[in-house]
């Protein structure tokens, strides 16, 4: 009889995707299904808890030190100014930094750790944000209807978030639009970015051909409201599934949905022109840093169970993605080569300017990035965080009326 030896994947490899795994909160089984799909290594429960032992992948079982994990909580909790977020938000930030800390205290092995969870800590150091996190009343009902996809990348929705624009912002031009992109079938967040337009035609092209070139795909079906920015992002849609996917019938796969949505704003302002750009040139990056860390929140947490849903539910997001077979999905990409996205962009500049013309922030010019970076070095290249940016603020503002 001959014996079948299992090729054994490298350390780095196995450590990439233990981490991966970790970060998410997979089952012990989820680990070993995503180890079999993803490095074709099958192993057992006993040799996967050796390996993690050896490789130190870090465990809700295997907690840092109680000083180590108390300064991390407090830590992360003081980014929160309006402390919004709960034990389970922080508790997924700190996996992020490989700091496994149990969320609170509900078994015997945590008996030698038993105060230091991150809902214990935060009830000592932060009580009040939970009062201020409590429901003060019983909200209106919003009637639902049960949602439905196939699988990944069966159905993709975009809209433009306004709450941070400069009609609801009331600062005069400074606004944040937000443009997001969503999977489905998986409740990925595909795409989270600030932009500083989005609600024309071009920009709304743009930031399309933007999600192709990330994922080298277009789905199935692109849904989206009625707003002005739809135009190039149809036609994008349609052309490349035509092309791509002549076989698939429109009539019974729709190409592009369109939805109804309600848009509100309100107008005021008192800001000098001179400090617009630098506002965008300070609180963009903090803030997309903001976005880049929800949405990988978004990405790693569990979804609630939905008894109802004929779609995934009690799931972790970036595993849907990767493994939809494991939930009965489809894969439904349509890959796009990158020859025929650069076509489309050149086309597209041709048509209605480039990408930087519709997409820089109003007054970054060249110009200004250059002498905002060397005010920053002046006054000390102070580090760009959310609690200090208006602090950076006010001093660049003050060095640059003098410019």
């Amino acid at each position: 009889m001959s014996v079948q030896h299992v090729q054994v994947p490298s350390d780095d490899r196995l450590i990439t995707a233990l981490e991966k795994y970790a970060v998410r909160s997979y089952s012990r089984e989820m680990k070993l299904q995503c180890l079999r799909d993803e490095l074709d290594y099958s192993i057992g429960l006993r040799t996967l808890n050796k390996l993690e032992l050896r490789l130190e992948i870090g465990s809700i079982r295997r907690p840092p030190p109680m000083e180590v994990s108390r300064q991390a909580v407090i830590d992360e909790v003081s980014k929160d100014l309006l402390q919004l977020n709960g034990p389970a938000f922080v508790q997924t930030q700190l996996k992020q930094q490989h700091l496994m800390i149990p969320r609170q205290a509900t078994s015997t092995i945590f008996l030698d750790f038993p105060r230091d969870t991150v809902r214990e800590i935060m009830h000592d150091h932060f009580d009040s944000g939970f009062t201020l996190r409590f429901p003060g009343h019983k909200k209106a009902q919003i009637p639902r209807v049960g949602l439905s996809s196939m699988g990944k990348f069966h159905e993709v929705s975009a809209d433009g978030h306004e709450k941070l624009s400069s009609q609801a912002l009331q600062m005069g031009e400074i606004g944040l639009p937000i443009y997001a992109y969503k999977d489905k079938y998986s409740d990925n967040l595909l795409r989270l970015v600030l932009t500083p337009n989005s609600r024309t035609a071009a920009a709304g092209g743009h930031l399309h051909l933007d999600l192709i070139e990330e994922t080298g795909c277009i789905p199935m079906q692109v849904t989206t409201d009625k707003g002005s920015e739809i135009g190039w992002q149809y036609a994008f849609q349609a052309t490349l599934r035509e092309a791509f996917t002549p076989d698939i019938d429109p009539h019974v796969y729709a190409v592009y949905m369109v939805l109804k949505s309600v848009h509100n704003t309100v107008i005021e302002g008192f800001w000098r022109w001179l400090r617009v750009p630098l506002f965008y040139w300070i609180f963009v990056p903090v803030i997309q840093h903001e976005l880049d860390e929800f949405r990988h929140w978004w990405n790693t947490h569990h979804i609630r169970v939905q008894p109802d849903k004929n779609m995934p539910s009690g799931h972790v997001p970036a595993h849907v993605l990767e493994h939809p077979s494991h939930v009965g999905g489809i894969d439904g990409r349509i890959q796009i080569p990158r020859e025929a996205v650069d076509e489309l962009r050149e086309y597209l500049t041709e048509e209605v300017g480039s990408r930087d013309s519709h997409l820089r922030w109003l007054g970054v010019t060249v110009e200004f990035e250059r002498m905002a970076e060397e005010v920053w070095v002046r006054i000390g290249s102070p580090t760009l965080l959310l609690e200090s940016a208006w602090d950076v603020f006010a001093e660049m503002s003050a060095v640059i009326e003098n410019y």
